[in-house]
C-alpha cells in the first residue's frame, strides 16, 4: 500500500503526527471517573513521557463546538488530570514530547447522562425485493424502532431508480416533521451512488493509495453519504477517468456518477446500510442473509444475544496509524484490562465472544493479510463460531464495499451487527460509551476534517467513501425489556402490570402518541411522578378518553470508561381503550375499596350480606378464595404479593356477580 502524507494543522493544538509512530503509541487511552464536582481523567502510566500533557474540553452535545483549554499543562510522567465542572463535556488531550512535538492524542466523552427516550426519526429506505420477501422481519424492525425511541417513515424503492430520485424522496420525508435527530437506514441493494475523481492526477488519490500502476483503484467509489448530504452540490459533468481496473469505477461526465471526492456539503443525517447483494461465497441468498441479519439485530436489542465486554485488536500494520481507530475508541468503551492486542482475529472470536474487534493488514477486495478472507467468514459462520457484535476492518480495497464477496459485508453476513473501514480515515464512535447509537459516530466521521485528528492518511478525511455498514440505530449495551404488559381502564384510571426485567429494577412508563410523534412520560414527570420499582402502576393522570398505547421499559445505570448513563430497554407495549377519570367521578362505580390496598379489601354495597370472593392473578390463576357473611368483614390480602389482581364477588342470595381490578401494595 502506497501512502501519501499530508501535513495538517489541527484546531488550536494539534501538530502533525508522523507515521514513524505506531498506532498504539499515538493514542492516549483516556478513561473517566466521575467525582463529586467534576471528572478525573486517567491514562496508562508511561515513565518515558517526560514532556507535557495538554487538555481541552467542550460541551458534550452542545452547539458550541470550539475546544477550550481545560487548565495548565501537566508535566509527565503524571497520568491523572482533574477537571471541575457540573456539565457533561468532551475532552481532548495531547502529549507533547520535550521538543514540543505532538506524539499522542486522545478523546473521550465524559458524563453522567439521563437523556430522554425520544431519539428522533428513522427513514427506512428498503429495496422492493427485500420488502416483499422479509415482511415479518421488517415488521419486527419497525416495532423495535418505535420501542427504542425512533419514530419511522418507510420508503420502498426499486433497483432501477436513480440515486437522485431516491434522495429527493428521502428529503421529502425528512421535511414532513421536525426532529432534532434523523437517521437513514438503507436495507437491501438500493441503488448505490458512485462519486469521486480518485487518481494520481485527480482531486485526491484513492483512499487506499492504489493509484495508476499501483493497483488502479482509481475513479469513482461507492458514496452512500450522497443520501445524507442535502447541502452540497453533487455534479456529474467534469470528470473523465477510466484508469480503474474495474469498469464500475470509470467516471465520465453525464454517466450518473458524481464528481466530488470530498463531501461537498455536510452529512445531516446518520446513515447506515445492510446490503448482501453479490455475495455468492455464502450459500444463503441475499434475501436469506438479510432476514438473518434483521433477526440478529432484534435479538440484540431484546438483550437475548450473549456477549462479553471485551475487545481485541489484531494490528498487522506496525508502522502505520490505522489501528489507532481501535485503540482510541475501545479504551472509551471497554475496561482497559479487557482490551487485548496479542490475539488472533478469527481464532479468538471462535473461542469466545468479543463485543468489539479490530483487524487490519494489507488487503484485497476479499482478504486482509494477517486476518483472513471472505471464505474464513463463511467457514466460521457455518460453524456458528464467529462470536462478534461490532467489528472494524482496514486494508486496501475492501473499503470499496460494493464489490463481489466484499470482506466488510462478509463480516455482517457471518454474524457482526455493524462494521466499517476504520483508519482511512480515523473514525470516532467513542460517544457510544455514553449510550449513543453508532450512526452518530458515522456522521461525525463523515463531517470531520479538523474537529478531531483525522489520521492524516491519503487525505481520506471527509471522503465520499466513508460508510457505515449495519443498522445505524444500534447501541452498545442492551437491557432486557419487561414482558407481559397489561393495561386495563377502570374507574377512570389505567391499571398497568408487567413481568420484571432481569437486567433492571426500575421502570418507566410512557404513553406513545403516534399522531403527534411524542413519548409522554407517565411516572417520570408531572403530578404522577415517582420512582418505580414495583411491577404495577396506576395512571390516575390520563384525563382524556380514547385508545392509548402504553409502553413500559426497564432502566438501569450503565457504567463504562466514559462515565455513566441511564440505559433503557425497548418499550413493551399494550393498547387500552380508556374512559377518562373525570367522567367517572360522579358515578363512583368502584365496587371494592380501598384500591390500591395494603391489606384489607371491602365491598361498598352495604346491602350485600353473604357471598364468595375469588382473587385471580394476571396469569388467570385463583390465588385466594373466601366466603364472607357480611360486607363489613372484608377479606385479608396480606398473604398476596404486590401486584395487579382481578377480584370477583358472587352474592350468595341472588347469584349476581361483580368483579374489578385492584392493586395490592404492601
Amino acid at each position: 500500500m502506497k501512502k501519501y502524507i499530508f501535513s495538517l494543522v489541527f484546531i488550536m493544538f494539534f501538530s502533525h503526527l508522523g507515521f514513524a509512530q505506531v498506532a498504539k503509541t499515538q493514542v492516549l487511552s483516556l478513561t473517566i471517573s466521575p467525582i463529586a464536582d467534576g471528572f478525573e481523567i486517567e491514562w496508562p502510566e508511561n515513565s518515558s513521557r517526560t514532556g507535557t500533557y495538554q487538555f481541552f474540553y467542550r460541551e458534550l452535545y452542545g452547539t458550541d463546538r470550539a475546544w477550550k483549554s481545560a487548565g495548565e499543562p501537566l508535566k509527565g510522567p503524571s497520568n491523572k488530570f482533574t477537571y471541575k465542572t457540573t456539565n457533561n463535556v468532551e475532552f481532548a488531550a495531547q502529549y507533547l514530547n520535550p521538543n514540543n512535538q505532538a506524539e499522542a492524542i486522545g478523546y473521550i466523552a465524559a458524563g453522567v447522562l439521563n437523556e430522554p427516550i425520544l431519539k428522533g426519526r428513522t427513514i427506512l429506505v428498503i429495496d422492493s425485493l427485500i420488502s416483499a420477501e422479509a415482511q415479518s422481519q421488517l415488521a419486527t424492525l419497525k416495532n423495535d424502532l418505535l420501542a427504542s425511541g425512533w419514530f419511522y417513515d418507510e420508503l420502498i424503492v426499486k433497483r432501477s431508480e436513480s440515486p437522485e430520485a431516491i434522495k429527493d424522496k428521502i428529503q421529502y420525508l425528512l421535511a414532513k416533521g421536525s426532529f432534532e435527530n434523523n437517521t437513514v437506514y438503507i436495507i437491501g441493494h438500493v441503488p448505490v451512488p458512485y462519486s469521486g475523481y480518485f487518481s494520481s492526477t485527480g482531486t485526491r488519490p484513492p483512499p487506499d493509495g492504489h493509484v495508476e500502476g499501483s493497483g488502479n483503484h482509481t475513479g469513482a467509489w461507492p458514496a452512500d453519504v450522497f443520501y445524507a448530504d442535502f447541502e452540497g452540490i453533487w455534479e456529474d459533468i467534469l470528470i473523465k477517468c477510466t484508469t480503474g481496473s474495474q469498469s464500475r469505477h470509470h467516471n465520465i461526465g453525464g454517466d450518473g456518477k458524481f464528481d466530488p471526492s470530498e463531501l461537498p456539503g455536510k452529512a445531516s443525517v446518520d446513515l447506515g446500510r445492510v446490503d448482501f447483494y453479490d455475495m455468492p461465497a455464502f450459500s444463503e441468498s441475499e434475501v436469506e442473509l438479510t432476514k438473518e441479519y434483521l433477526e440478529r439485530t432484534h435479538k440484540w436489542k431484546m438483550g437475548e444475544t450473549p456477549y462479553v465486554k471485551r475487545a481485541l485488536i489484531d494490528n498487522n500494520f506496525g508502522s502505520l496509524n490505522l489501528a489507532s481507530t481501535g485503540y482510541h475508541n475501545f479504551s472509551c468503551l471497554i475496561q482497559k484490562d479487557s482490551i487485548f492486542d496479542d490475539r488472533d482475529y478469527f481464532k479468538s472470536q471462535a473461542l469466545g465472544n468479543y463485543l468489539w474487534s479490530y483487524g487490519c493488514g494489507a488487503g484485497s477486495y476479499t482478504s486482509c493479510n494477517g486476518i483472513g478472507n471472505t471464505n474464513n467468514f463463511v467457514q466460521y459462520k457455518n460453524k456458528d463460531s464467529f462470536n462478534n457484535i461490532f467489528t472494524i476492518l482496514a486494508g486496501s480495497y475492501f473499503g470499496d464495499w460494493d464489490s463481489k464477496n466484499n470482506l466488510l459485508r462478509a463480516s455482517l453476513a457471518a454474524g457482526s451487527l455493524a462494521t466499517f473501514w476504520g483508519g482511512i480515515p480515523k473514525w470516532y464512535i467513542h460517544h457510544m460509551g455514553l449510550g449513543k447509537h453508532i450512526g452518530y459516530g458515522a456522521r461525525i466521521t463523515q463531517n470531520n476534517s479538523t474537529e478531531y485528528f483525522n489520521g492524516s492518511f491519503n487525505a481520506s478525511f471527509r471522503g465520499v467513501h466513508i460508510a457505515l455498514l449495519g443498522d445505524p440505530t444500534l447501541t452498545m449495551i442492551p437491557v432486557k425489556p419487561v414482558k407481559n404488559v397489561k393495561a386495563i381502564s377502570e374507574n377512570g384510571r389505567v391499571m398497568l402490570s408487567w413481568s420484571p426485567s432481569s437486567d433492571a429494577t426500575q421502570y418507566e412508563i410512557y404513553r406513545i402518541d403516534t399522531v403527534n410523534k411524542a413519548y409522554i412520560p407517565v411516572n417520570t414527570s408531572g403530578d404522577c411522578q415517582m420512582i418505580l420499582s414495583d411491577t404495577f402502576f396506576v395512571d390516575e393522570c390520563n384525563w382524556s378518553s380514547g385508545d392509548y398505547i402504553y409502553g413500559v421499559l426497564a432502566a438501569t445505570g450503565t457504567t463504562t470508561p466514559s462515565g455513566m448513563y441511564v440505559n433503557r430497554s425497548l418499550l413493551t407495549t399494550a393498547v387500552v381503550n380508556h374512559t377518562n377519570s373525570m367522567s367517572n367521578v360522579a358515578s363512583n362505580k368502584q365496587l371494592f375499596y380501598p384500591n390500591p390496598t395494603n391489606k384489607y379489601l371491602f365491598i361498598k354495597d352495604s346491602k350485600i350480606t353473604t357471598g364468595n370472593w375469588n382473587v385471580i392473578d394476571i396469569s388467570g390463576r385463583i390465588v385466594l378464595s373466601q366466603y364472607v357473611s357480611n360486607s363489613s368483614s372484608g377479606i385479608d390480602l396480606s398473604v398476596l404479593e404486590n401486584g395487579l389482581y382481578l377480584v370477583n364477588y358472587r352474592d350468595a342470595a341472588t347469584g349476581q356477580s361483580d368483579e374489578s381490578w385492584i392493586i395490592v401494595s404492601h
